[in-house]
């Protein structure tokens, strides 16, 4: 069978008529499509040069659009006025412009969706990556293709300057507050401004000097206080002792209380509201042991997937986790590539990732 990339050339092209005739489908399709979008290159430079105008605040006539195409030396390779007047006579009204660049859009995802999966099939069949590694590489690139429906390699200055500006005004408004996820203590918020996306934390000490309760504390503030959603990697104890934890910090208790169960009324009462709190957040907790950083990765975008609310990771603790085996006697490499994979997934995630390190008692 004769197999046909997916393209809709009719809806670029009313696209584009649309963009003549109308702000807002100026606006819409410069916010969701790029010039990636349009299967025949040519109508992604015609996109282009629109957008260059409307970056200008220039008003997008046939006329200026003809002269910012010679500009580009291009105007000949996009079919020239002929077929620009072409585009507009077929598109007598930009009412439909939400649906035509659904169309675009979709189609440009499955011939994106093509591409990904014909790298994942050559990455079966070659055999320069473990099995957990050419896993975790497939789902990073079916997962991109989803999330990344508007993505470009590069972004232009005037883009960058109003993004800038857009979270300049953002934090004027703030009048002082933090601009990250509190963390829930005052002075470590003053110091870092809260937790940010993209950000990479470690909290690092010596064993046995409080490295876990510090971490608990900040995840179950981030859950009650933010009410946002968090991924705790539990490699050294039971989901349940840390939920225990989380329970005798909360409820004021004294641990060795809940480990030995000598309760008196008032710390069942304070134990139950404990539970309460902690029922109504949403934590997810995965103790499972000798977890890799694939592993992790895999699990994160799931849930991020899921959840629009995730806010942050908590690993408990950074030298517990197992790399693909790639460094195999080496460690320090070991650890610096799960260092540099956890920064990877938190840039990609665009959410805060905190992780513990145990350092030597030297």
């Amino acid at each position: 069978m004769k197999k046909e990339i997916p393209n809709n050339i009719e809806a670029e092209q009313s696209v584009i008529g649309a963009m003549f005739l109308s702000k807002y489908a100026l606006q819409k399709a410069v916010e969701t499509l790029t010039s990636d979008s349009f299967f025949l290159e040519k109508h992604g430079k015609i996109f282009n040069a629109i957008k260059d105008l409307n970056s200008k605040e220039i008003a997008i006539d046939i006329t200026t659009l003809t002269s910012e195409l010679k500009d580009q030396n291009i105007l000949n390779e996009v079919g020239g006025v002929e077929y620009l007047s072409e585009i507009l006579e077929q598109t007598p009204t930009a009412a439909n412009i939400d649906y035509y660049i659904k169309i675009v859009e979709d189609k440009s995802i499955l011939r994106n969706l093509i591409n990904e999966a014909t790298e994942i099939a050559t990455l079966g069949y070659t055999n320069e990556f473990s099995v957990t590694e050419t896993l975790d590489k497939a789902e990073s690139k079916i997962l991109n293709v989803v999330k990344n429906r508007k993505s470009s390699e590069f972004k232009q200055m005037p883009e960058v300057l109003s993004n800038i500006q857009e979270n300049l005004e953002k934090l004027a408004n703030r009048k002082g507050k933090i601009s990250g996820i509190s963390s829930g203590f005052y002075d470590l918020d003053y110091l870092t401004d809260g937790f940010h996306e993209n950000e990479l934390i470690i909290i690092a000490a010596r064993p046995a000097m409080g490295k876990t309760a510090l971490a608990l504390n900040i995840a179950t503030n981030v859950a009650l206080k933010s009410k946002k959603s968090v991924i705790i990697y539990t490699l050294e104890m039971r989901a349940e002792q840390l939920a225990t934890r989380m329970i005798s910090s909360l409820g004021q208790i004294e641990a060795k209380k809940l480990q030995n169960g000598s309760l008196e009324t008032k710390d069942w009462q304070r134990i139950n509201e404990a539970m309460s709190q902690l029922s109504e957040s949403n934590i997810y907790i995965d103790d499972s042991p000798g977890v890799t950083i694939g592993d992790i990765k895999a699990k994160s975008r799931r849930i991020a997937s899921q959840d629009e609310n995730l806010g942050l990771i908590l690993i408990d603790y950074l030298t517990l986790i197992s790399s693909n085996g790639r460094y195999q006697g080496n460690r320090q490499q070991e650890v610096s590539e799960i260092s540099r994979a956890l920064k990877t997934l938190a840039l990609e995630l665009k959410i805060p990732v905190v992780t513990l390190a145990q350092l030597s008692r030297t």
